[in-house]
């Protein structure tokens, strides 16, 4: 019988895949014990070089706390930014972090147990040696003795770390001796194994070439899905070192996308280094990513910013771990985070080829279930004429759920018209019969009724054989980006109409200056308050400091450097010369933000002149107060001395010659008393008045129905003289000067008397009620929300509505001498203390028919 038929027979086959597997499995349970025990030797290896790092760690930390404290006293830090403190977060992680990797050494943990202890005596020494003055020059022996404990304390601890690395060593040797043991065996295991399996491959390959034109299709079907989609797909081997860490990968493989970011062809990156074609991954954390795919077998999605060739990408990407590498698909994002601003816009999509049929459907599958994009194919659907009548599923991957709401067993098998009969309206479905006819790539996106709700779908359409492939994905946060965009380009450029109109409004102009790239820019109105057109002249300081005036040039130049020095910019003021000439003092003041100086520079020339201005106005102020004060001397006593003499001698003469008087000299001496007394009264409301000026600070609760019964207690003669007829409400309590406020209701009360009606019987009305203050129709500086309105009302003579404000003025009187008596100075001093108490008083008058003063007093 030929050798042919022996081996293809199925018994014969049957029986050798049987005794080849019970052979493989003999042989590689060996080999896995071996590589069980090889593996768990190097990780007691590993363990113990990770207990070495960590506690180099810890006592590193011990060493800083001891050198930044130091440092911070010799060096007369007073802001204390770099404190002791700050490492005790990272000692505690270190420490227990130790704690753990050492919980099995009951030696170790004992010595972590003193390290514990002499970690607290350490801690206690700093915080007392920070407590020393930072202005001391010389140290006395109590502050010697203070630093010397934290030299003892980190001198014990250095002790316990020489134990801690003894006991390390010890076991390191141990560990190494049992890893030498068992890795000799492991190699003649492995080549035995080897060899067999190479034994079985050489008959399974004879199996498998026969199904290798099988696979065509998936491949072809797998190429164009490598090069229709947005995806960036590679595939990556790690690169190890001694230690077994990875180091770096090899990119095996990279679809035709690279090609756009690269700028080099898939072939031509192959076999690289990723350190050497693209160095700036181990800067942007791409390569940590990677390297803990493959340390931890998890799937990891991350985003991250990717700058080559100097272009910027963001890539969003997804890595798997597939057998000893790792599969990358990237998504380019950077479009999407010029139109969302905020958005993270990574997008990294990689892919493995494989040219077998268990790796080519593997890696494929892998590539269809990672991708955030859905892929489906469809084959057309004919006449007997070969008309396209319709396009039915063959494929679609589970993506497509998330998108759709459908289940892919729904949609296997079935008609595009029927699962989704919109996409007649939408244009897609003779967007998919070109393709199928021209074989041309076509894309489009619009809007469907997907999941109860409207999603925009972006699509790419490739023929593939008698069917075309469409690779989707949901747009809908991107159209939606697009428009917010747009919206906030308008309401941008609004408000910087608007900041522009403001600025030219308050005199002012804005600047920002980059200080890694020297760029600045200034607004438009900084431009004119240099006397400039807009843009006339490039934005930089060496190109503004021409217009500093030169005395000021010393000032701006310290200001700039201290900005630059300490990132921060002071509030302060200097002259410039604009380009006609003409001198102006601007005030600047900004902040520091990320990598920009951002300010505002204001013209206050006119501010400072007015404040000038000002300032001479108060100058004459106090000139002027000062001379009332004389004033108040004289008026208080060079005047009242004379007069109460004349008032003295005429009461004397009128005592002693009353009698021989004639009817002239009597009316002589009646005019020259009379004048006296008024003189007098009129000196004596003087002095009220400007005693009302000086400040008082005995402001306290007054109950005003006390006040006016103490006013009624006063004026008790002129009132039952009058029979004057009181209506009084009930009146609040108020924050005021008890004195004060019995004088304001005295005047008035006092003039509604003196101003009586002869005609009608005197009547006198007070009341209260509360009004907000915008209810309150006179015009004043209203500061609190609440008022109370008080009204005294009169039936007198009253007065012309048109003299309702003179009535308050100094030495205003709507009558003659001879008519009524009075100063004209009684409802002036009414009118000040209102004021003093932060209120307001109007009046209301109709002639022979009384008046009416309104009091407005806070709540």
């Amino acid at each position: 019988m030929p050798i042919r038929k022996i081996t293809s027979s199925p018994k014969v086959l049957a029986v050798s895949l049987i005794l080849a597997i019970a052979l493989l499995m003999f042989l590689g349970s060996i080999s896995y014990k071996q590589i069980v025990q090889l593996g768990e030797s190097a990780d007691m290896v590993s363990h113990t070089l990770e207990v070495d790092m960590e506690i180099n760690q810890l006592f590193s930390y011990y060493a800083q706390m001891q050198s930044t404290e130091l440092k911070n006293l010799l060096s007369q830090d007073t802001l204390g930014i770099a404190s002791f403190e700050n490492y005790k977060p990272e000692v505690q992680e270190s420490f227990l972090k130790l704690k753990e990797l050492t919980q099995e050494n009951a030696i170790q943990q004992k010595i972590l147990l003193s390290v514990q202890s002499w970690q607290d005596s350490l801690y206690s020494s700093l915080k007392i040696i920070a407590n020393i003055p930072f202005q001391k020059t010389n140290y006395s022996s109590k502050d010697r003795e203070k630093i010397n404990r934290v030299s003892k304390s980190i001198t014990q601890l250095n002790l316990l770390r020489n134990q801690m690395y003894q006991e390390k060593q010890i076991q390191l040797a141990k560990r190494k001796e049992e890893y030498r043991s068992q890795i000799l065996f492991t190699p003649l295991m492995t080549l035995l194994l080897g060899m067999f399996a190479l034994f079985i491959f050489i008959i399974s390959f004879l199996q498998i070439n026969s199904q290798r034109k099988k696979t065509a299709t998936a491949e072809k079907f797998l190429q164009n899905i490598l090069g229709s989609t947005d995806n960036i797909i590679s595939y990556f081997t790690p690169i190890y070192n001694i230690a077994g860490e990875v180091e770096d990968f090899t990119i095996v493989f990279s679809n035709d996308k690279i090609e756009s970011v690269l700028g080099r062809k898939p072939n031509r990156i192959a076999q690289s280094k990723m350190s050497e074609l693209v160095p700036i991954n181990f800067e942007n954390g791409i390569f940590e990513e990677l390297t803990k795919v493959i340390n931890e077998g998890t799937t990891r999605k991350f985003e991250k910013h990717f700058h080559y060739n100097g272009h910027e990408f963001w890539f969003r990407t997804t890595a798997v771990k597939m057998e000893e590498g790792v599969l990358t698909t990237s998504i380019d994002t950077t479009s999407e985070r010029e139109f969302t601003r905020n958005l993270k816009d990574l997008n990294e999509q990689l892919e493995k080829q494989n040219h077998n049929l268990i790796e080519t459907k593997s890696f494929l599958n892998n590539i269809l279930e990672s991708t955030s994009n859905t892929v489906s194919h469809l084959v057309t659907e004919r006449d007997a004429n070969g008309k396209i009548i319709d396009f039915k599923y063959l494929f679609t991957n589970t993506e497509s759920e998330n998108l759709t709401g459908k289940q892919v067993d729904e949609v296997i098998g079935m008609s595009i018209s029927k699962i989704y009969p919109f996409v007649h309206e939408t244009g897609l479905y003779d967007l998919m019969v070109k393709c199928a006819n021209n074989g041309t790539i076509e894309t489009h996106e619009t809007e469907y009724p997907l999941k109860e709700k409207r999603v925009w779908v972006h699509t790419t359409i490739n023929k593939l054989n008698d069917g075309i492939t469409l690779t989707s994905y949901d747009s809908t946060q991107i159209i939606n980006a697009k428009q917010r965009l747009l919206e906030l380009n308008e309401q941008l450029m609004v408000q910087n109409s608007i900041l522009n109109d403001a600025e030219a409004v308050a005199k002012i102009g804005s600047y920002r200056w980059n200080i890694e790239t020297e760029e600045a820019t200034m607004s438009d109105n900084f431009f004119r308050l240099l006397g400039c057109e807009p843009m006339e002249f490039k934005p930089a300081p060496e190109n503004y400091r021409p217009f500093v005036h030169p005395k000021d040039l010393k000032v701006y130049d310290e200001k700039i450097n201290q900005a630059l020095e300490k990132k921060i910019i002071s509030h302060y003021t200097y002259r410039i010369i604009t380009k006609n000439g003409k001198v102006k003092y601007l005030q600047n003041t900004g902040h520091f933000l990320k990598t920009e100086f951002i300010g505002v520079v204001k013209d206050i020339t006119k501010e400072l002149k007015n404040e000038q201005k000002l300032k001479d106005k108060n100058l004459e102020l106090k000139r002027t107060n000062s001379e009332l004060e004389s004033f108040n001397r004289v008026a208080s006593h060079d005047l009242q001395e004379p007069l109460r003499k004349i008032q003295m001698f005429i009461s004397r003469i009128i005592d002693s010659n009353s009698s021989n008087f004639t009817e002239q000299q009597t009316q002589y001496i009646d005019k020259v008393q009379s004048s006296a007394n008024r003189m007098q009264t009129l000196i004596k409301y003087l002095l009220s008045y400007s005693r009302l000026s000086k400040k008082k600070k005995d402001f306290q609760q007054v109950d005003l129905n006390l006040v006016l019964e103490k006013v009624q207690e006063d004026l008790e003669a002129p009132i039952r003289e009058s029979r004057v007829e009181f209506v009084i409400g009930d009146l609040p309590e108020v924050r005021g000067v008890p004195f004060q406020l019995e004088q304001l209701f005295n005047n008035l009360i006092s003039n509604s008397i003196k101003y009586h009606s002869i005609q009608n019987t005197p009547k006198i009305e007070i009341d209260c009620k509360k009004m907000e203050s915008t209810s309150i129709p006179d015009n004043f500086n209203k500061k609190t929300k609440e008022y109370y309105c008080i009204s005294v009302k009169d039936n007198g003579i009253g007065f012309e509505q048109a003299n309702a404000q003179k009535i308050f003025e100094l030495f205003q009187r709507l009558h003659q001498k001879n008519e009524y008596s009075g100063t004209g100075i009684g409802l002036a001093i009414c009118k000040k203390i209102v004021e003093k108490h932060k209120g307001h008083i109007v009046a209301h008058g109709h002639v022979n028919k009384g008046a009416t003063f309104f009091i407005y007093l806070p709540v």
